[in-house]
């Protein structure tokens, strides 16, 4: 049974991810979530803080923090897509193809609307039966 299952989304919907990565940790699964860095809002972390950085700074963090979650989805068992109503930012696409290469098992929340990337998904699945689909899976 997996026991780390990573969590990749957009930051929109970040709230959502961690009240549903709660439902997964209660369940003896170790979640990891993407984390906002400093360049982003706190209340708001899909947005960034555009007007106190540069763009070459804005960047410069962000590809660090992207690569900083491509190895949180190294250190995984699975992949869980967060995209909430089927959306899949470019960043998202990126995490799906790193975990297909890691040969992961890809989970998603929703449908994926593309026909060759939902090639790539084991199952669509709500975050409470990702638990059931884990366990079944031993």
């Amino acid at each position: 049974m997996p026991k780390t299952i990573c969590f990749c989304g957009s930051f929109k919907f970040y709230s959502e991810m961690q009240k549903n990565a709660t439902v997964l940790r209660q369940s003896g699964l170790h979640v990891i979530v993407p984390q906002p860095s400093h360049i982003r809002h706190g209340h708001q972390p899909e947005k960034l803080k555009e007007g106190k950085f540069k763009p070459a700074t804005l960047k410069k963090w962000e590809g660090k923090g992207a690569l900083a979650h491509l190895e949180n989805i190294r250190k995984s068992d699975a992949v869980y897509i967060f995209n909430q109503g089927s959306y899949l930012g470019p960043a998202v696409t990126a995490e799906i193809g790193f975990s297909l290469a890691l040969g992961k098992p890809i989970f998603a929340r929703a449908p994926i609307k593309d026909i060759t990337i939902a090639n790539f998904i084991t199952a669509v699945v709500s975050p409470k039966k990702l638990i059931d689909w884990i366990r079944s899976a031993k």
